[in-house]
């Protein structure tokens, strides 16, 4: 390659944005095959949506208990402080799960969150969750009886949740998706009958 005369001028080349001498600029972050399974940001955020709403809700019928009912106020601002807290971890897995991370199709925490809500299900039953709902049949019930599962066991259901809601996978494995959403569904149901009792209690409708 010749050298330019000492004289004479040296003109800079200036390369286009997005370009190099040697060709392209690599993409910098994750390569996510086509096909892999991915946490679903939409699932995370439709829980810690639900989960607020739910918490907001609970929180509306407490402000109505009577001030003679410590213990009661007690349940429902611990399932409140649980609500919040799937809202958090859920919020947080969104916002990680839009970088689009590959992983498994299938997830153990699934299995997992299966067994916690099994378990706090059955506790649930037999702390008189099923007795209260015998209870507001014949038009009576007690607030207690229907959410004294929920608030003893709330780490099991709580981590239930947060479980099933990161086990799911987009593009995932059909049987561990169908256990995440069972998971959801039972919880969901235990939770929405528990904020249901807190706004009927301090409606006055049952003790």
């Amino acid at each position: 390659m010749s050298t330019p005369p000492a004289d004479e001028p040296l003109t800079p080349i200036v390369l286009p944005p997005g370009s190099s001498a040697g060709g392209p600029i690599p993409t910098v972050g994750p390569t996510v095959p086509a096909g892999a399974a991915t946490r679903s940001p939409v699932l995370l955020w439709a829980v810690a949506i639900v989960a607020i709403v739910a918490m907001l809700t609970n929180l509306a019928g407490l402000f109505q208990f009577p001030t003679n009912a410590p213990v009661e106020a007690i349940y429902a601002f611990g399932i409140s402080v649980d609500l919040f807290a799937i809202a958090a971890v859920c919020v947080i897995g969104a916002l990680l799960s839009r970088r689009g991370y590959p992983l498994r199709a299938r997830s153990i925490v699934t299995i997992v969150a299966l067994v916690f809500t099994t378990v706090v299900t059955v506790l649930w039953a037999i702390a008189g969750g099923v007795w209260s709902i015998v209870q507001l049949a014949q038009g009576g019930g007690r607030y207690m009886d229907a959410t004294g599962g929920l608030f003893f066991f709330g780490a099991l259901w709580v981590l239930a949740t947060i479980f099933a809601a990161h086990g799911f996978r987009r593009k995932g494995e059909a049987r561990n998706n169908l256990l995440a959403v069972l998971v959801l569904a039972v919880v969901g149901v235990l939770v929405g009958y528990a904020v249901f009792s807190s706004v009927i209690y301090g409606l006055g409708l049952t003790d």
